[in-house]
């Protein structure tokens, strides 16, 4: 079984090993009774924080990581914005010629067949030259993107600029996430990682908006402008990056460990060295410790144990599910959707996409902010269910307009969009990111989450290759495939979805490996440490 990342709710022998290590920091048990475990601990601690706000350290960073790595999800969310809404743009539609059916498709999937052929590649750089770089190396290739995208003077050209876009787009959303979960303080961990996703609809907003502003321009310059202001979440990361600290975790698996000290103290222990920076300290250096000499850091490692398949089983879950469950319809092709049930005009159309952009950012950030209270699981099953209802009574009146042509049924399709927007954000808009990087141990962490945005775009290629295609040819029809998905979905969510409620980040494998397996690979190490020292 794989050594994890997880230090608590484990034997007596895993405690006596960490008590050791703690005595020789000089780190005093906190309620350290026979019957306390470490994980309460680490919760007790965590509750006798100051909330971030009233600590200048924490205020700090949260500031520079909004900008420097959290912001790396708006991209995404800008272009699927404003890939719908360039279709109400007369000028775009003409100088390529009404792109429609398979040809849209490709347009709108170019994008994520880029940020799928750079997936073996982002971990790489963010394992081997640091978080920040990830993020540095794909901002970089997204403004290139962006300058090519603005400059296009036929299809091809916006077809390869959209391709770097994906490119680039990859390497940044495998590492920030990854940066945020590493660096925030255990209170907030959970709440900032989940509101990375929100920022989709940041992006998303803000192309609704500019191109509505541009929609009368009459020029090329009313795509041309959406198309080069898609560069500003890379521009925003590349000025704020390097204020930010490295990862304490990649410090110490680079032997750094007194630089990953002076950052825990001083961003979460208001620059102490706190019970709590000692206790983090000390559990992510056993945790990198022990995952070296399991040698469970490869690529293979992702598949090797029936720990590590579980994780990257939910992995895919995510990205699959985050990305196939209709919303595609929406962000992509709203218009066309619209078209459909009678809303014909540009502007209406226009300014229904940034309305239903402002919904779903208001619902999917009030939602992350109650992650912790109400927990993972509940939240997937009223998001999968309450989908599943919903889509099904979109259905039925999309087909009652196309059979009577009644302006109400069109109308009741619209309203049922944004219900059906509103438990989509409750769970798929902030929990994949935050619940896929929470689930993967450090030696895995940035690869797996490179197999999360491998799902999430293959999903997102599929679905923006297929849908204008089902939507041209069979109409409402098409919409009884994510019917049946969605019922999938929340039979899944169901079955094999985990609850990970108040756990620190290096506890939460225990739930995958169990503690008995755990021990067990600790006392085999243990043991060849000792042949090798005594030889």
């Amino acid at each position: 079984m794989d050594i994890v990342s997880v230090l608590s709710n484990l034997p007596a022998l895993r405690q006596a090993r960490l008590r050791k290590r703690k005595q020789s920091l000089g780190v005093s048990m906190v309620a350290d009774h026979e019957t306390s475990t470490e994980s309460q601990t680490m919760h007790q601690l965590v509750q006798l924080e100051k909330p971030w706000y009233k600590v200048a350290s924490r205020v700090r960073l949260y500031t520079l990581l909004f900008p420097g790595a959290i912001m790396a999800y708006a991209t995404s969310g800008y272009d699927g914005s404003m890939m719908n809404s360039l279709q109400t743009v007369t000028y775009w539609d003409d100088y390529f010629n009404q792109p429609r059916g398979a040809l849209l498709g490709v347009l709108s999937a170019i994008m994520s067949l880029g940020s799928i052929c750079s997936s073996p590649l982002a971990p790489l750089v963010a394992d081997r030259f640091g978080r920040r770089w990830g993020i540095t190396v794909g901002s970089i290739i997204m403004v290139v993107g962006s300058i090519m995208q603005c400059e296009s003077r036929n299809i091809a050209m916006f077809l390869i600029s959209r391709f770097i876009l994906g490119f680039g787009l990859t390497f940044c959303t495998t590492a920030a996430p990854t940066l945020v979960a590493e660096l925030c303080h255990p209170k907030e961990r959970t709440t900032i990682t989940a509101i990375c996703n929100t920022c989709w609809f940041i992006g998303s907003i803000v192309a609704a908006w500019v191109t509505f502003g541009t929609l009368r321009i009459e020029s090329t310059w009313s795509w041309r402008i959406p198309s080069l202001l898609q560069m500003l979440p890379s521009l925003f990361q590349l000025a704020t990056i390097w204020f930010l600290p490295e990862s304490p975790r990649w410090l110490i698996s680079h032997d750094r460990a007194g630089d990953a000290l002076e950052v825990l103290k001083r961003y979460h222990g208001e620059n102490e060295e706190t019970e709590l920076v000692k206790l983090e300290f000390c559990e992510i250096q056993e945790a990198i410790k022990l995952e070296k000499e399991s040698h469970l850091t490869s690529w293979r490692s992702l598949v090797s144990t029936s720990g590590n398949r579980y994780r990257i089983f939910l992995v895919l879950c995510m990205g699959f599910f985050s990305q196939w469950s209709g919303n595609g319809l929406i962000s992509y092709y709203l218009s066309r959707v619209m078209d459909s049930i009678g809303i014909t005009n540009r502007d209406t159309q226009a300014l229904v996409n940034g309305l239903i952009n402002i919904w779903n950012w208001l619902i999917a950030l009030s939602t992350a902010f109650f992650v912790d209270k109400v927990g993972r699981r509940p939240l997937f099953l009223v998001s999968t269910v309450g989908m599943t209802l919903v889509f099904v009574g979109w259905t039925i009146a999309s087909a009652r307009f196309s059979i009577t042509r009644n302006d109400s049924a069109g109308i009741a399709v619209l309203a049922l969009i944004f219900l059906y927007e509103l438990f989509y954000c409750i769970a798929l808009s902030p929990l994949p990111v935050a619940y896929s990087v929470e689930i993967l141990p450090y030696g895995i962490r940035a690869k797996g989450m490179a197999v999360y945005v491998l799902s999430t775009k293959g999903a997102v290629f599929l679905n923006q290759f297929v849908n204008p295609i089902g939507l041209e040819n069979i109409g409402w029809k098409y919409y009884i495939v994510y019917c049946v998905w969605l019922s999938v979905e929340a039979l899944t969510a169901y079955g094999f979805f985990v609850e990970t409620k108040s756990y620190a980040l290096e506890e939460i494998a225990v739930i995958f490996d169990g503690e008995e397996n755990v021990a067990q690979q600790i006392v085999v190490i243990e043991k060849d440490n000792d042949v090798l020292h005594k030889e």
